[in-house]
Order: structure tokens, then sequence, then C-alpha cells
């Protein structure tokens, strides 16, 4: 046995491997007294805590920056600002030798060499004071005038990323507070779908309207759906919606056409791309007044497919009846003539199913006075809805549009009041030109290349309007 003075006697190592010591910071002397089970295994989990925390101190203070000889929080702020102030710091010698030789500028002068757009000397006014003193005093004043409308809307338009539940109305030239934030869908153009709260824009007769694009016939894109697009690009899901939401597939009443169409939408460098592909069931050897009524709508007599507002002008009509006059005739006659016809469509089948178009419906057509394009195809397409199998598959005219609508920014774009016409009416030199704007490049190649590289139209690419006339109604080919 042990005495009392040789068990106080012997290191802490020992009571520690024993189990039996407790922690000597809140006791001046070991006790050897043995505790049950639940007492040492707290001691130990005690002791492994404070040793834990004694050792992980050191690094918190190295992380948070305080000086472990006098515990004070080091505060770099005084060396950044001593080294602003240093000149002898290397590349700050550079500064005088840049500007050796130039007069010094008035801040006045130069905030207006600076910028000469109105929109821009109000955005520049508002980044900080010191440029909102130097500044015109009254710049936001002039945005509020009625002559500064497009200058106001501009500068209102950068405040986009700012306002994910608001849309810019162009009609008031304010931020309206969107009615179903992220549920907005295009729907026909006889059903109301507003999108903002603004007596203007969607009253039951509004002067002035949203402008709007037609897509086919009954069916319209209104600006604030490009702007929704656009913003969901650019700034986020919150501010805007997927322009898949926009692609829809659909035909029109049996009483008004046999048209079906299928719209697909993608936004390309920053700007919306609308392709449009419309097709119906042909009858061979159609007279001039079958075509009217296969092609024309008759309450407005405008084509079913989707066309932009220059269509009267060129050769797209033209190219369509040309179209339609390839499609091959069935066999008529009988007796020894029918026989005979019918061994010819078995030897060659392919004379009777597949059709080739022409030079003047088969190459594309640019439209050269805005960023649109078509595709004139005689298909061979099954109808499903004919319940004899040697009728099932028939000919279609199929008319493809790809148009570019802009980048939404405003409905001033050269792009979108291009593809609307709002640009006839202007000289020569302001009008929009396709073939210089969009240059070798196809619309449908950049179209169809972002879904697909590998498949891209490789057919000629001619000009919609060769002869430059512009005759719109009064023209007699479009009719």
């Amino acid at each position: 046995m042990e005495s009392k003075e040789t068990r106080s006697a012997l290191p802490v190592e020992t009571y520690r491997r024993r189990g039996t010591w407790s922690n000597p910071l809140n006791t001046a002397t070991i006790s050897m007294t043995r505790t049950n089970s639940s007492m040492s295994s707290t001691s130990l989990a005690d002791s492994k805590l404070r040793k834990m925390s004694t050792s992980a101190s050191p690094v918190v203070k190295e992380v948070w920056g305080i000086d472990k000889n006098t515990g004070e929080r080091k505060d770099p702020t005084d060396m950044l600002h001593s080294l602003a102030h240093d000149f002898d710091a290397p590349g700050t010698g550079r500064t005088p030798i840049l500007h050796s030789g130039k007069p010094p500028i008035p801040a006045t002068e130069f905030i207006l060499n600076l910028s000469t757009c109105l929109w821009q000397e109000a955005s520049l006014s508002l980044s900080c004071k010191p440029f909102q003193t130097l500044c015109h005093p009254g710049i936001l004043r002039q945005l509020k005038e009625p002559d500064n409308f497009r200058a106001r809307c501009a500068f209102l338009y950068r405040l986009d990323s700012t306002y994910p539940d608001h849309l810019l109305c162009y009609i008031c030239g304010v931020y309206h507070q969107r009615m179903r934030p992220g549920q907005e869908s295009l729907r026909p153009t006889n059903i109301a779908n507003p999108i903002f709260t603004c007596r203007h824009a969607f009253a039951i007769d509004p002067t002035p309207s949203v402008s709007k694009h037609r897509i086919t016939f009954g069916r319209h894109i209104s600006f604030p759906f490009i702007q929704l697009v656009l913003r969901h690009e650019l700034h986020g899901k919150s501010h805007g919606i997927h322009y898949d939401s926009l692609s829809r597939r659909y035909k029109d009443r049996t009483d008004i056409g046999p048209w079906r169409h299928q719209t697909s939408w993608a936004v390309i460098g920053g700007h919306l791309y609308m392709r449009v592909v419309s097709s119906a069931f042909v009858i061979p050897d159609l007279p001039p007044a079958g075509k009217r009524h296969l092609l024309y709508s008759r309450e407005d007599f405008v084509p079913f497919f989707s066309v932009c507002a220059h269509w009267r002008d060129g050769e797209l009509m033209s190219a369509c009846k040309c179209a339609l006059d390839h499609v091959p005739v069935p066999l008529s006659g009988g007796g020894i003539e029918r026989v005979g016809k019918e061994v010819l469509s078995r030897i060659q089948p392919a004379k009777s199913l597949l059709v080739s178009q022409c030079d003047v419906c088969k190459p594309m057509r640019r439209c050269p006075e805005c960023p649109t394009e078509y595709l004139i195809e005689i298909r061979l397409t099954e109808d499903k809805m004919e319940k004899v199998i040697s009728r099932r598959f028939r000919h279609a005219i199929a008319v493809t549009r790809w148009s570019d609508l802009g980048d939404g920014s405003s409905p001033w774009t050269l792009e979108w009041a291009a593809v609307n016409g709002h640009l006839d009416h202007l000289e020569e030199s302001m009008r929009f030109n396709s073939f210089g704007e969009s240059g070798r490049r196809a619309i449908s190649g950049i179209f169809e290349g972002f879904f697909n590289p590998e498949q891209v139209p490789g057919a000629r690419l001619l000009s919609l309007n060769p002869t430059g006339e512009r005759l719109g109604e009064r023209g007699h080919n479009w009719y």
C-alpha cells in the first residue's frame, strides 16, 4: 500500500493514464479519491474540451488578426492610406508623364465632352455626388418633358436589373407592376392577356397601343413579351420568362383555313430570334382562285402563314404560287391509257411522289427591308385523318420564316421597327439594310446552328425584292 504523501507526489501523467485525475485549473491539489465510472468519464470529456479550446485559440487569433502579445486587433487602414499617399511607390511616377503637355480642362467642360446624350448625362449624375454637382442641375427634370420621352425610356431601361417585379411601359414611360410574375403566357389575339397594370396599354381601345408583331393569322406577340424573355437572359429567372415558354404548335380553325403552325424561339447574341413553320395540304392543279383561297385569309387578305410587313413587295407570293404548280397531278383517264400510266408510276415512283422545284420557288428569300428570311417547300406529309392507307401520304406546302426581333431595349430598335414596317417612311439612308447588317451569314443559319451546328439549311439565298420596287397594295403581283 502506498502512503498518502507518496500518492500526491506522483506526476500528473500517471493519473491521466489511470483516469482518476481532476483538472488542476479548478483545484489546488489533486484528489486521489476514486469516483464512479460516470464521474471519471465526465472529467475526461471536460479535459479534452479544454485541451481542444486551448490548442485552437492561437489559430483563431491569427485568422482574425489579433496581436498575440498585446491582444489588440490589427487595423490595416493606416497601412493602406500610407500606400495611397506614398508617391514613392512603384508606378506612381508614370501619372505625370501621361498627362505632361496637356492643358488642364475645367470639370464642366470635361462633363460636356464626355456625354452628349441626355440619358447618359442623367446616368452620370446619379453615379456619385461630385458628378451630380458638375452636371446640369435640372437634368432629371428635363427627362419628364414630352419631347425627351425616348431619352427617359432609355434612362429607365438601365434600371431593369433593380426591378424584377416591374416592367417598363413604353407608353407611360414608367415601371408598372407585373400582374403574374413568372406566369406570363402568350395567348391568341382575341383573348385578353394583360401583363402589367396600365390603363393605357391594355384598354379596350388603347391610343396609342402596345407595339406588337403579327406571327400568323390570329396570333401576335406584343413587345412586353420581348422584354420579359430578354430580361430573363440578362438578369435572371425572377426578371422574366424563358424563351421556350413562347413556343407553340397549333392549327387554324376549320372555318378559317387548313394551316398548321409551329413556332420556335431562341436568344442568340442578345437578340430574340423567331422561326415559324406553316404547312397545309395541297390539292393538285389548283386554279388561280383556288390558290388565293388556300394562301390568303378572307378577312384581311393577308397570308395565313407568317410574313413580315414587306410581303407585298417582291416575289414571295409569286414563288408560293409557283411551288403549287409543281404538285404532281394524279392519274386520270381510263382503259389502256390509264393502265399504261399506272405501270409507269410503279416503274418510276419517284416522279410521282418527290417534287423538284424550279429556280423561282426553290431558293431562300431574304427581305432587303428587314431581318427576315423565307423558305418555300413542297413536302410529302402523312395525313393522319385519312382512313384509306393508300391515300394517307399527301403533298403539302410548307413556308418557313426566320426573323430577328432585336435586343428588346426599346420598340424603336432597328430590327423591331424594320420587321413591323415603321421605317418605310424614312429616307433610303435611314432604312434597314438586311444584306448590309447581317452580312453573308444567313439568319436561318444563325438560328439552326444554335440548336444543331451540323444541320444548317443549305439553300441558295436570293433577295425577296430584286427590283427594289415598293408599291405595297398598289402592286399587282401580291394577289
